[in-house]
């Protein structure tokens, strides 16, 4: 009897409802309910709204998961949630739900570290490839995270070990980029926005400090960014409003000093540390304009940058999950049966 693999992971961190359907590193489904439009009018993700829509959502999504991978509940292998990190109030209604399938199913539940998904987000492989033979990672890998919560450099010796090798000290990157747009008045979310006019624009047009060149680490810093934006902005339309070409520029240079902070680093870090391999995941890796300049940073020490094959998977997602799930059922060190399962709000990737 062939052992079971397929595993339905759930991931609700945040503001977008998935479920997906795994088998080993293949995605067989990976359906996501935004909540985007919910959250314009408040101009950022209502922790009360979230949990609400989770709610409405969850159960349509993981049916809908299991009928795309034309999977059913006895097929499967275990079942495997978002724990942490992540908004309290959405990682409890994810949680749940695994919990009572899992007790209806009689199945293992496996708690997964978001990040870490994000992580392991680029080994993750299309259906297409569910018969063959799929190569297998190297390592040591460099995972570089740039998403709205966090902005991270993680160093991978193997699968399940992790090492925060720089981190930001207060926002993210996708946060920042989030409140330079809100200061230009584009709406919720800005960032995607401000990719878009950035591409019209000129990225030298102001220049902004480059943060932190002589703290001697990896971390980052986003919020003198943000604060020279405002005093910027504040200057400049002293006498009258930007106009559109000034709004590209100031959203390409605002954009190209975020990324140029990343790049900084990144190029610090790999003049001293050696990697086989460098992996990008998060929100913000969709970025062209962001995956172009890690390209170019890495380049002249011959390593690529390995992207997810699709850019759905840069977003929150439960395939994700499934993936970090799979390696951990491979290795089988989960306990056997359903557990109860605490959130971890701030969990980090060190602390698994």
């Amino acid at each position: 009897m062939k052992t079971k693999t397929r595993i339905l992971a759930i991931d609700t961190s945040c503001d977008d409802t998935s479920a997906s359907v795994v088998e080993g590193r293949v995605v067989l489904s990976n359906v996501i309910a935004s909540q985007t439009e919910l959250h314009k009018p408040y101009g950022g993700v209502f922790p009360t709204v979230a949990k609400q829509a989770h709610k409405e959502n969850i159960n349509r999504v993981i049916e809908l998961a299991l009928k795309r991978a034309q999977t059913k509940p006895q097929q499967l292998a275990a079942i495997a949630v978002t724990q942490g990190p992540g908004l309290a109030p959405a990682l409890e209604v994810g949680i749940r739900a695994a919990e009572a399938f899992a007790q209806e199913h009689s199945l293992p539940i496996i708690p997964v570290n978001h990040i870490e998904g994000h992580a392991l987000s680029n080994l993750a492989l299309p259906k297409t490839q569910l018969s063959k033979k799929h190569a297998q990672p190297k390592f040591p890998a460099l995972a570089i995270i740039v998403s709205g919560g966090h902005t991270q450099f993680i160093s991978i010796p193997s699968i399940g070990k992790y090492e925060i090798v720089g981190t930001t000290l207060d926002d993210a990157a996708g946060e920042c980029l989030d409140k330079i747009g809100r200061m230009l008045h584009l709406g919720y979310p800005a960032g995607p926005v401000i990719e878009e006019f950035a591409k019209q624009g000129n990225p030298k047009a102001i220049e902004f400090p480059l943060p932190m060149t002589s703290s001697g680490d990896y971390n980052m810093s986003f919020s003198g960014l943000k604060t020279f934006a405002r005093n910027t902005l504040e200057e400049i339309t002293k006498e009258k409003a930007l106009n559109k070409q000034q709004i590209y520029d100031f959203c390409a240079s605002a954009q190209y000093s975020v990324f140029r902070h990343i790049m900084y680093k990144l190029s610090k870090l790999i003049e001293k540390e050696k990697y086989a391999e460098i992996w990008l995941g998060g929100g913000v890796a969709s970025n062209t304009t962001l995956r172009r300049m890690i390209r170019e940073t890495i380049k002249p020490d011959g390593l690529q940058l390995k992207v997810p094959y699709t850019r759905r998977l840069n977003q929150d997602n439960g395939a994700m999950i499934g993936i970090v799930a799979s390696y951990k059922l491979e290795s089988a060190n989960e306990n056997n049966g359903t557990k109860k399962i605490d959130r971890k709000p701030r969990w980090k990737i060190e602390t698994k």
